[in-house]
């Protein structure tokens, strides 16, 4: 581990350390793609966090090729003003800054394009509903060079290197693939000229080290794979200084594209395996690399010679800090469950996190008069609260009625496929232990606690109470909450079991239940159940086996739970 927290001279960069902020997007912008406060804030914590390399969220080099309506643009006149914002405040905090290019080819968003998203070949794009139309010669061409003139732009915005994304499904990926490119042309011929052109015409313009993604299809096959060795050798030859491997793309595959937690990590260790022995260049390892201890394994391995971290910095930007220090128990890890960092981004919310409500927001700074505070509830938001409250100087006390700290979130790690959730409650416990903020338990806060206590500031984070419907009969009938099916560990009589409410906690308790042996029923009010899982992730299967996000893809999941 010692060795990834040592300087790295990379292309020519010298970074402090092999740690790189893997590309996140925001949601921040405006919908003109132009630079906000939030972002500023963002970007400014997690380069104050210590990471050695910032690649900055993806941009598309043309405008028909962006994903989402607040995506950031470096096509426009003033898009080199704009970005140049963020780099300032990269290098004002000591990091290297890197641009993601990209065009989204098939997965781009029509919503935000107004035109029908453009790829090789006229494709859909499964997991968003949309029909692509094959590109023509003329359109092909402008892209190759809108990759120079966005090359060139990030060097006069002030970006010390830029990556080109040839991976994740995209639009050099599409060219690549042989499902996803079945033109007679020179580019059906040979796949790999929309890459080397590409490269040619970015080189052409500027000198910056540049990188490349890349990923490997967990299903791959010969050819494909006789097609990836031959990209990264293109890649290493036409000077690239690294290849960042990830996993998974946002039309066939996106669990493997967000990550899940749920997800089994052998298939990206395998990706890993399979660009290591494919190419001479450094590999930059991205997707749940949060966990100090897999990082040592793969260390151990030859995986790896750099940590891409993307969510982990947004749960914690100092995490860099606290692996520098030696202060592993003190990092709030990522659970990987795509709450904030994905839910929010597709609903124009912008990136948050459950664990970390500072994500985009200006720095804490000192209260002007310090007030006495009771916080009624340990759970994450009492505690975050507790928190904030204590950074800006006030006097804090946490009441909490349950002997154990943490309220429902506790629940999380016993869902299946999310034990990875433990992390980041044991990481805010530990924040708020190592603070010294006074927690009293087994503390109801009621008119007596207040008289004894008299605080000057009441903050009621005692939690939501669980909605019973007035229906007949519920009274008769055995009966638990969510709460009480986790936490208490109680288990049902009898076979058959009806799940009141189809949301992300029904189905999981449906799914536990199934995989205790019940024959289970979710019953939702609403018209369309699943509502509360990621909206870009589509129910895979029939209405006989709900899947989630993470539940889609994991091995052995055979539940026949009906909805």
């Amino acid at each position: 581990m010692e060795w990834l927290l040592k300087p790295w001279s990379l292309g020519g960069m010298v970074l402090r350390n092999r740690l790189v902020m893997a590309p996140v997007k925001t949601a921040y912008g405006t919908p003109e793609g132009r630079v906000t406060e939030r972002h500023l804030h963002f970007y400014r914590a997690v380069a104050e966090g210590g990471v050695g390399l910032v690649i900055l969220e993806p941009v598309s080099v043309t405008g028909e090729g962006r994903e989402h309506p607040k995506q950031l643009t470096i096509h426009h006149s003033y898009s080199v003003k704009e970005l140049s914002k963020i780099t300032a405040v990269l290098h004002e905090r000591g990091a290297k800054a890197c641009l993601n290019l990209n065009h989204a080819g098939r997965a781009a968003n029509p919503k935000v394009t107004g035109a029908p998203p453009v790829a090789p070949s006229a494709d859909p794009c499964p997991a968003k509903g949309t029909q692509a139309r094959a590109l023509t010669d003329k359109e092909i061409v402008a892209i190759v060079r809108a990759y120079g003139q966005a090359a060139h732009k990030a060097e006069e915005a002030g970006f010390d290197a830029i990556e080109i994304q040839a991976g994740h499904g995209y639009l050099m990926q599409q060219f690549l693939l042989p499902e996803t490119n079945r033109r007679r042309d020179a580019y059906g011929e040979d796949p790999l000229r929309f890459a080397r052109e590409v490269f040619q015409a970015v080189r052409s313009v500027s000198m910056l080290p540049f990188l490349v993604r890349v990923t490997r299809p967990p299903d791959a096959h010969a050819l494909v794979d006789e097609r990836l060795r031959a990209l990264v050798v293109l890649a290493e030859e036409m000077g690239a200084m690294a290849l960042h491997v990830g996993m998974g793309d946002p039309c066939t595959a996106p669990p493997w594209y967000y990550h899940h937690g749920s997800l089994p990590e052998r298939p990206q260790e395998e990706a890993l395996r399979f660009f290591g022995a494919a190419s001479h260049l450094p590999l930059i390892a991205a997707g749940r690399m949060g966990d100090r201890e897999r990082v040592r394994r793969l260390l151990e391995q030859g995986l790896l010679d750099a940590v891409a971290l993307g969510r982990p910095l947004v749960a914690d930007p100092a995490l860099p800090a606290k692996w520098q220090q030696g202060a592993y128990d003190d990092v709030v890890a990522c659970g990987s469950c795509l709450q904030g960092c994905l839910r929010n981004v597709v609903s124009g919310e912008g990136l948050s996190c459950i664990v970390n409500p500072s994500v985009g927001k200006a720095p804490v700074t000192p209260a002007e008069k310090k007030r006495r505070v009771l916080v009624a509830g340990a759970g994450p938001a009492g505690l975050s609260a507790a928190l904030a409250l204590w950074k800006r100087g006030h006097g804090v006390i946490v009441a909490e009625a349950d002997g154990e700290l943490g309220g429902t979130f506790r629940a999380a790690p016993l869902s299946p496929g999310k034990e990875a959730m433990e992390r980041p409650l044991r990481g805010l416990l530990r924040l708020v232990e190592r603070t010294g903020i006074p927690v009293m338990r087994h503390q109801i806060v009621d008119e007596a606690f207040l008289q004894r206590v008299h605080p000057e500031v009441l903050i009621w984070a005692a939690g939501s109470v669980q909605h019973i419907p007035p229906i007949e009969g519920m009274e008769r009938a055995s009966r638990l909450s969510s709460l009480e099916f986790y936490l208490e560990g109680r288990r049902l009589p009898g076979t058959r079991v009806m799940v009141l409410g189809g949301g992300m906690v029904g189905v999981e308790a449906a799914e536990t239940l199934a995989k205790d042996g019940h024959d289970v029923t979710i019953v939702e009010m609403l018209p369309e159940a699943f509502k509360a899982l990621v909206p870009e992730i589509h129910v895979i299967g029939d209405a006989k086996q709900p899947r989630d996000v993470g539940a889609a893809t994991r091995e052995g999941y055979e539940t026949g739970v009906q909805v």
